[in-house]
């Protein structure tokens, strides 16, 4: 997993993820949904970036 802090640029999380599907953002690789809340979209991000991540 690649290890970066608050204030490195890289990929916006939020660009991975639909919005407009309904109350909860929906991830655009897998199609999961996902909690609201910046925590969990970026956990989910970095499940993503993992070396056994899909």
């Amino acid at each position: 997993m690649s290890e970066r802090d608050d204030h490195s640029t890289g990929p916006d999380v939020m660009d991975m993820f639909d919005s407009d599907a309904g109350p909860q953002p929906v991830c655009r690789v897998c199609g999961a949904l996902v909690a609201a809340t910046d925590v969990y979209r970026r956990a989910h991000w970095d499940w993503h970036e993992a070396s056994n991540g899909a």
